[in-house]
Order: C-alpha cells, then sequence, then structure tokens
C-alpha cells in the first residue's frame, strides 16, 4: 500500500476523521460487511476529506494528487491513440524502445504519472496507479500485448480505468492512514478495505459520463478540468445532505 507518511495536523484534530475510524473499526469486526455499513463509511469519508468539493483540489488533504496523476495517465492514453504506442512510449522518455520490458514500461509510465511523494495524498495516488497498472496488465507478459491493450481500449474501457483508479485511490488513502491505528487488535484490514474499494466500484457502475473523452486534450487545463468534475462527480455519490 505504499510508505506511510505523517498525517497532516489538521487532519489529526478534525473530528471527522475520529468518526470515520470509528465505523471503519466497527465495520471491520464484520465477516461481511453490509452496504449501510459501507454507505455510512463513504459518507464520513466524503465529508472528513471536506465535501465534494475536495474533487475540484479544494481541499489541502486530499484530491490534488489524484487529479494530477489521472490526467497525467488519460494524456498517455490519448497519446496512444493520436500518434501512436511507440512516440507516446517516446514522450514519456523511454530511450530503447527494442529492449523495453513489461517492467520497465511500468516504471517509465509511474515515474510520468507521479510528481512526488511527500505526503500522505501523493502516497495514496502514486500508489493507486500503481494498481491500476497491475489490474490494466494482469496477465500481461509483453510489449506487444500491452500495446493492443492501450490501442484497444475505448471510452468505456478508458472510463472503467478512471473509476478503478479513484477506487483505489480512495482506499490507499484510507488504508495508509488508518492501518496502524484501528486494526492492532482485532479486525481484518485487507478483508475490509477489499469489501470498501468493492462497494465504491459497485457504486461507480451507474455514474453518469456526459463528456466525450476522446475529443480532451488531456495535457492542457482542459483535461485537469475534466478529472476535477469527475472526482466531484464521485465524491458527490457520498456527499451528506
Amino acid at each position: 500500500m505504499g510508505t506511510s507518511q505523517s498525517v497532516n495536523p489538521s487532519v489529526k484534530n478534525n473530528p471527522n476523521w475520529s468518526n470515520l475510524s470509528k465505523v471503519i473499526s466497527t465495520a471491520s469486526q464484520n465477516e461481511i460487511i453490509t452496504d449501510v455499513q459501507l454507505k455510512g463509511i463513504m459518507r464520513y469519508f466524503v465529508n472528513a476529506v471536506g465535501g465534494s468539493s475536495a474533487g475540484q483540489g479544494h481541499s489541502s488533504t486530499f484530491g490534488r494528487a489524484g487529479i494530477s496523476r489521472a490526467q497525467r495517465f488519460m494524456s498517455f492514453v490519448s497519446n496512444v491513440e493520436t500518434v501512436g504506442f511507440n512516440r507516446a512510449l517516446i514522450n514519456i522518455g523511454v530511450r530503447d524502445l527494442e529492449n523495453l520490458s513489461v517492467n520497465d514500461f511500468i516504471n517509465y509510465l509511474l515515474a510520468y504519472c507521479s510528481e512526488g511523494n511527500s505526503n500522505l495524498d501523493e502516497t495514496a495516488a502514486n500508489s493507486a496507479m500503481d494498481e491500476l497498472l497491475k489490474h490494466i496488465l494482469n496477465n500481461v507478459d509483453s510489449i506487444e500485448a500491452i500495446e493492443n491493450a492501450f490501442q484497444q481500449a475505448n471510452i468505456d474501457t478508458q472510463i472503467d480505468w478512471l473509476c478503478f483508479f479513484f477506487a483505489s485511490y480512495i482506499m490507499e488513502f484510507s488504508s495508509e492512514l488508518f492501518s496502524t491505528r484501528i486494526f492492532e487488535n482485532d479486525g481484518n484490514r485487507v478483508s475490509t478495505f477489499n469489501q470498501v474499494r468493492d462497494y465504491i466500484l459497485r457504486s461507480l457502475e451507474e455514474i453518469n459520463i456526459t463528456i466525450g473523452i476522446q475529443t480532451i486534450d488531456w495535457n492542457r487545463e482542459q483535461g485537469s478540468t475534466i478529472i476535477k468534475d469527475f472526482q466531484t462527480e464521485i465524491l458527490q455519490i457520498w456527499q451528506q445532505e
């Protein structure tokens, strides 16, 4: 899940984080967490990060790193479509295309998408990007197979990738924040966070995407705006009325 970072004091002193810790701790005692509990966990999470406005990057705690990582990832995906896989690789710094391995590709793309690892938000976003690439490249054993995976990624697939990234981002952030606090004595950390992640993904199945992401210039402010709106829409699902 990455390396735990120091927590911003404003987070540590925020009672909403205490509320979130309590509901996660209670839920973790159950082998199967109910949807009511899962919804409560996400509601407290959104409240603690400052509401859905965190999706626009207005929170100093959560959201900003996710925007930058997702935008850069989509920039690479778009480049594969417009200039081809090899040129897209060169654009992210790959020079030796002939000897490129699967692990090399992952490391290059992670380095391109990541811009720092100095706080909890950045750590969580970097870990979530790593999880996304593992998800995309599961059972892939050659550069040719990677090329096919990205070239064949239609709009629905790209949206699925974004949903997986943001679900992982939320869970990586929560896991780093609470793993040493509420699972020391009881509760199954892995099972708890896997169930929350699955719930998030189920919640995002019907998310209303009205943008034509194939027309977006991901390298400009337009790309940032789309990711901000997408992240905000995700958080709004659990925004407390």
